[in-house]
């Protein structure tokens, strides 16, 4: 009676848990042993000691669930194993500010003097009395100190470098267009391949030391073993020293806040962004009259109403399509794709900024149609000297401009703001303009954050 009430039970769910199956086994099993019958004859002294029946589970402990296959329960049966991988998650991404958490790598010349400094201050064990085998235990300690300060360090850098396909695609970006493609883990490569060789090498020639016979065996062992570790690590130093520079080109990097909203100043080389950044932000970047000064990201800030805002400098865009593009332009085009920016994009009617204003006007048409879905403030800048340059109609073939090619070299895209560093002319409604898209840019970054979606 007591079975079919617990196949009922287990029946009457269509999916049964660990727990209350384990619950209702235990209490079966209880109640047959409580009513089980004496047998006198069969360990009597052991049958009065059973309170209750002792449970036991393998490591892969098999649950089973039930699914409704044509109006019948089907057994469906799953191991601890493959319910931990279902239910483990996939590791997220990064957030930036990885490259300020790299640890400080040192020189390898100071790596390595400094573990053969601290390998030969280790004496041999206390209590050896034999002096062959203080020999050989005092070799075989110090080539073991040696592997690891030589190894530690190594595996250090190692582990507290990060994986690049687990950082925000921006940093993966400029891992790629900073270093070049395949340089990163290239170095990171070579500084693991050392760290397995030294730590082989000096686990070999410390087992040989122990196995020394005689006192002067213990000796020579040790000296080739030092000279070998210490000819291997100088060999491959140049990896650990590359990491150095990796490590310090890549913290140099601004740090960008993802949930600040950032201004973007785009546009041609050479065309008065570096100019307006400083006007606009506690951001000092070069000004120089040549393209490409700006050689990397550059980073201020703007505080509006106490709230603070940032502001960054990108390298110049010239009229070409991707492929061709410079690690410099694609910086620019990482910062656009994969950072929440506005844009101010900047224009030079002048013609002396090295890309003629029809050309600009492609590359803006590409960009703006790229990054459609950005805020955008159009500037045109030094209009002082916009005034004393004369308008060109005509087109390099010799046809007439085109109605809205013919408006943008005259004024820049409808509705941009005319403005001169120079004379000041139009700074003030360009800061007002900005503020309100960075207000903007805010709320929409608010809005994103707060949707189920995000």
């Amino acid at each position: 009676m007591l079975v079919m009430e617990l196949v009922l039970l287990l029946s009457s769910n269509m999916i049964v848990s660990r727990h209350s199956f384990v619950k209702a086994i235990h209490f079966y099993l209880s109640h047959v042993i409580a009513n089980a019958p004496e047998y006198p004859g069969l360990f009597p002294e052991a049958r009065k000691q059973v309170n209750a029946p002792s449970m036991f589970f393998c490591r892969n402990l098999q649950t089973t669930t039930y699914e409704v296959v044509k109006g019948s329960y089907v057994p469906v049966t799953q191991t601890k194993s493959e319910t931990a991988n279902e239910e483990k998650t996939p590791r997220k991404l990064e957030s930036v500010g990885a490259f300020q958490r790299l640890p400080m790598v040192k020189p390898s010349v100071d790596i390595l003097y400094s573990a053969l400094r601290q390998a030969k201050k280790i004496s041999p064990t206390k209590g050896i009395v034999n002096i062959a085998k203080r020999e050989r235990n005092r070799g075989a300690r110090q080539l073991d100190a040696l592997t690891k300060e030589l190894g530690i360090p190594l595996r250090e850098y190692l582990e507290n470098f990060p994986n690049k396909k687990y950082l925000h695609h921006y940093e993966r970006s400029l891992i790629e267009l900073t270093l070049g493609d395949g340089k990163y883990e290239e170095v990171l490569g070579r500084v693991n391949a050392l760290k397995k060789k030294v730590v082989s090498v000096g686990k070999e020639h410390a087992s040989l030391c122990a196995k020394s016979t005689t006192k002067r065996e213990a000796e020579e062992r040790l000296s080739e073993g030092m000279k070998k570790l210490e000819a291997i690590f100088k060999l491959e130093a140049k990896a650990v020293d590359d990491l150095l520079n990796i490590a310090k080109t890549l913290r140099a990097v601004p740090v960008v806040d993802l949930e600040t909203p950032t201004l973007c100043l785009v546009g041609a080389p050479n065309v008065g962004k570096s100019s307006l950044v400083r006007i606009l932000s506690t951001g000092k970047p070069e000004v120089c009259n040549y393209p490409f000064t700006t050689r990397g990201i550059l980073m201020g800030h703007i505080t509006v109403n106490y709230q603070r805002f940032q502001v960054t400098d990108t390298p110049g865009l010239l009229r070409r399509c991707d492929d061709d593009r410079n690690n410099l332009e694609k910086l620019t085009l990482a910062v656009l794709s994969h950072l929440p920016t506005a844009v101010l994009y900047v224009h030079d009617l002048t013609g002396e900024c090295g890309t003629s204003p029809s050309n600009q006007y492609i590359i803006y048409k590409e960009v703006r149609e790229r990054f459609s879905n950005h805020l955008w403030v159009d500037v045109v800048s030094k209009c002082d000297l916009l005034q004393k340059s004369p308008v060109d109609n005509i087109t390099e073939d010799g046809d007439e401009d085109s109605l809205e090619m013919a408006r943008y070299r005259k004024a820049g895209p409808e509705g941009a703001i005319l403005v001169s560093v120079k004379t000041e002319t139009g700074l003030d409604e360009l800061k007002s303009r900005v503020h309100d898209m960075l207000i903007s840019q805010l709320d929409k970054l608010k809005s994103e954050s707060a949707s189920p979606e995000s």
